[in-house]
């Protein structure tokens, strides 16, 4: 099972034909099939695609990680651009989200779109709750069990309810999971469940318990030492071959796993690609 991936977006990119973007979004090839994982938060994953000559038309689906605006920003136009596609996503991704700014200020943070624009668009909708399997060999691993105790969302967000404000516990970040002979490999858009608790759903799920790759944001860049001493410990007794970390783990967090787990631990940014 040949697989590749490359981030289309990424906060931060090293060349300059590329643009960087708040926000995550990559391509995974496994064997012939292409999936598009996540859109950034604007435009960025088009013209970096075009720069790296990779050809959207030819996704045949897409999965969203969760519904914050950094990782569905570019998903209407993709429809505009390129027509339908099955799209995979946690029923509640559409959930309405004002982030507290201060005093009786928000900003909105969510989505941006209702279901029914994106259907009207020409998402032919997936929403899974559970684990599911997308082709054979890979999966989208619906919500994450909150299994431990030193990991949170990463944040104070908020969601409104039927005209109530109340915490976001963001049930609906979810990871795309990759049954690669050599172990699995884990797509996150922004790991609010927490990296520890999303490996370790992987591997019960699937039932294997090697894990050769890990790549995207982990939303370590508000974590406490006492969290990162934890993750790390974590990590270092899972084996992981690469793990590589973007968008929203912070510098002093990433610094924090590359001093700790050598180089195991990547910076990835726009443009990378990755082959298994």
């Amino acid at each position: 099972m040949k697989t590749t991936i490359t981030i289309l977006a990424e906060n931060t990119t090293p060349a300059p034909a590329f643009i960087g973007e708040y926000g995550f979004s990559a391509l995974i090839e496994v064997d012939d099939h292409k999936i598009l994982f996540d859109t950034g938060s604007d435009q960025a994953l088009y013209h970096n695609a075009a720069q790296l000559g990779i050809d959207l038309n030819k996704v045949n689906a897409i999965v969203i990680s969760h519904g914050h605006f950094d990782h569905t920003g570019g998903l209407l136009s993709y429809f505009k651009q390129y027509g339908a596609r099955p799209v995979y996503a946690h029923s509640g991704i559409f959930v309405n989200r004002p982030l507290p700014l201060g005093g009786n200020n928000y900003k909105d943070i969510g989505c941006g779109f209702s279901q029914e624009e994106l259907l009207k668009a020409g998402a032919n909708l997936h929403l899974q709750d559970e684990f599911s399997s997308i082709i054979p060999g890979v999966f989208f691993s619906g919500a994450i069990p909150r299994n431990n105790t030193f990991e949170d969302t990463g944040g104070k967000f908020k969601m409104v309810i039927n005209g109530e404000l109340q915490d976001d516990p963001l049930t609906d970040d979810s990871a795309l999971i990759i049954e690669h002979p050599d172990g699995l490999i884990i797509v996150s858009g922004c790991a609010h469940s927490g990296v520890i608790n999303i490996i370790e759903h992987a591997r019960n799920q699937t039932g294997d318990s090697r894990v050769l790759a890990f790549i995207g944001g982990t939303h370590l860049i508000t974590a406490s030492q006492e969290r990162i001493n934890h993750t790390i410990a974590a990590l270092d007794s899972f084996s992981i071959s690469k793990i590589i970390v973007s968008h929203c783990t912070g510098f002093y967090a990433a610094a924090r796993l590359y001093n700790a787990l050598g180089e195991r631990v990547i910076k990835g940014e726009t443009g990378m690609r990755f082959e298994f």
